[in-house]
């Protein structure tokens, strides 16, 4: 049996370009500009299908849809949009559509689609969300994803890992999981394992009994027991102690624990989010993380772009929150704009805030100028080295690389030189060295900073004859 598909967009273009992808011998397609024009179409036909753009002439496409489900019509959704944000995302969600893409179209990933709604039902929607309830911002491509997967769990309590670098907002993410959730009016805590001594960080979680160890004078609940029927986040989950791990992997199996120095069983009805900007699988490897706990934690995994992976939002954030410190009362230059830009950000959206709050501060002019960006990225240049910039590495090897070839310019044969494994080489053994140093000697630290496993690691100690100082 044919289907019928009714396409509506404003941009006759892609329009032309969306039939001709999708048509086959088994579809028959409509295609629209407008909200009124396609309300005559589906007056006159049914539609299993209707893909629509959110910014139409007349209208709104989530209007629209909203419409379609008062008056019970039954039709398959997919919602496309240049306008990309987290709440056109959970928007699209919450009215039930069966997918959000975001516009420019992947014509491969959308025939796959339309196939998989030309197939199935859709479900019911019960959950709405409350426009002021926006953590994150950003509508850039790279933000897509993060954005499709938050709408998509706002109906699950699955355990989410967040990955990313430090500064790149993964708590912001953890913030809209709960917040787009069934658990929202229940609590979000956070605790974050770097930021307490490592003996402390099982009683912290499960609570203690009074006279549980020196100092415990009276019964006190831990994290579980404040985030109950809620959201417990646990930032920087590859900090947690190996001996803890096992206790929380109790928890997540059988939802229940005892607090420190307690008999009692308490049955624990949480949702865990956890966040890291290591590489979880390498600590498996290195022994130091459960592999078991890893896989309950990493049941659905986002990554949070880098903020240079996400170029087009620094605009977006840097008016954000010049506005937000200065309380409205500066603005950028649009010259300013493109510095911005083009600054590599390496500590991420953090590093962006906190350079907007020294500038709301320190200068008195209503607008920021390209000379005030500059001259305040020349001072965090100048204070700090950017670990994270791969060019400022290749730019001082490659003044070192000018200084070797101007010498090896003056011999007469270079043919036999071996130059790639010689220079690998002599750059390889001082970096694990340094490493090791650095590391006091700990291999399982040096082999998770190197991003190498450990048998690797032990096989260059041997092969570069690295002498490791005690």
């Amino acid at each position: 049996m044919e289907k019928n598909i009714l396409i509506i967009d404003s941009d006759i273009s892609l329009r032309k370009v969306l039939i001709k992808a999708l048509s086959n011998s088994k579809t028959i397609i409509h295609s629209v500009s407008s909200i009124s024009e396609a309300w005559v179409k589906i007056s006159k036909n049914f539609y299993d299908l209707v893909i629509t753009d959110v910014m139409l002439p007349d209208g709104d496409g989530l209007e629209l849809v909203e419409k379609l489900t008062e008056k019970k019509i039954n039709t398959k959704i997919i919602i496309i949009s240049a306008k990309n944000n987290l709440l056109t995302a959970v928007k699209a969600n919450e009215l039930d559509v069966f997918e959000y893409m975001p516009k420019p179209i992947d014509l491969n990933d959308l025939t796959i689609i339309v196939s998989r709604a030309l197939q199935k039902k859709n479900r019911p929607s019960e959950v709405y969300i409350d426009e002021e309830k926006l953590p994150i911002i950003g509508n850039s491509f790279a933000m897509q994803s993060v954005y499709r997967t938050i709408a998509k769990l706002n109906k699950t309590d699955l355990t989410v890992l967040i990955t990313g670098e430090s500064g790149t907002g993964k708590e912001l993410v953890a913030q809209a999981l709960h917040d787009f959730s069934e658990r929202a009016n229940e609590n979000f805590v956070v605790l974050n394992m770097a930021a307490i001594p490592k003996e402390l960080i099982e009683s912290e979680l499960f609570g203690y009994e009074k006279g549980a160890f020196t100092g415990a004078e009276k019964t006190t609940i831990g994290y579980f027991e404040k985030a109950e029927k809620g959201t417990l986040f646990l930032d920087e989950i590859g900090d947690m102690p190996f001996d803890v791990q096992a206790r929380l992997l109790r928890v997540l199996q059988m939802g229940e624990f005892s607090r420190v120095g307690g008999r009692v069983v308490i049955n624990s009805d949480v949702r865990i989010i956890s966040a890291t900007n290591k590489n979880l699988k390498e600590c498996v490897e290195a022994g130091v993380f459960r592999e078991d706990l890893y896989y309950r934690l990493n049941v659905v995994k986002i990554n949070v772009p880098s903020l240079r992976d996400r170029k087009s939002d620094v605009v977006l954030l840097s008016n954000h929150f010049l506005n937000k410190f200065s309380e409205g009362k500066k603005m950028l230059d649009v010259k300013s704009l493109n510095i911005l830009e083009n600054y590599s950000w390496p500590g991420n959206v953090r590093e962006l805030e906190n350079f907007f709050k020294k500038i709301s501060v320190l200068y008195v002019e209503d607008v920021i100028t390209p000379a005030i960006i500059k001259e305040e990225l020349l001072e965090y240049q100048e204070n700090k080295i950017d670990i994270k910039n791969e060019n400022s590495i290749s730019d001082s090897m490659t003044r070192h690389l000018n200084v070797f070839f101007e010498a090896l310019s003056k011999n007469d044969d270079n043919s036999s030189l071996n130059l790639y494994n010689k220079l690998i080489g002599e750059f390889e053994k001082p970096l694990i060295r340094k490493t090791l140093e650095f590391c006091n000697g700990n291999q399982i630290k040096t082999s998770l900073m190197l991003g190498i496993n450990r048998n690797t690691l032990r096989k260059k100690i041997k092969e570069l004859k690295i002498v490791i100082k005690k």
